[in-house]
């Protein structure tokens, strides 16, 4: 006859210990990440601009018969549609005005 010891006890599968089910923890450490302050945008010209980024893209898709446009893509839709890269700003453009 052969016998087995027994096992001490294991949680159940899908239940996690020391918390209710259904529950969400969020890390300290990322409440703490916020990106810096910027100037409120006008949403009413951000929706315009949004709404013109989405038809451009619609109509390249359409177009090529993408579905999922490469990065590169994107940015050439975005050049065509006038976007310019901060980056490629003269310096009195891209630095804030005081």
């Amino acid at each position: 006859m052969v016998t087995r010891k027994s096992s001490p006890a294991r949680p159940q599968a899908g239940k996690k210990d020391g918390g209710a089910a259904g529950s969400t923890r969020t890390s300290s450490r990322s409440a703490k990440r916020r990106s810096p302050k910027e100037p409120p945008v006008d949403p009413e010209l951000l929706e315009y601009e949004r709404l013109e980024f989405l038809k451009a893209m619609d109509k390249y898709k359409r177009k090529t018969g993408k579905t999922f446009p490469s990065w590169t893509e994107v940015l050439e839709v975005l050049r065509s549609i006038g976007w310019i890269s901060p980056a490629r700003l003269p310096d009195s453009a891209s630095s804030p005005k005081l």
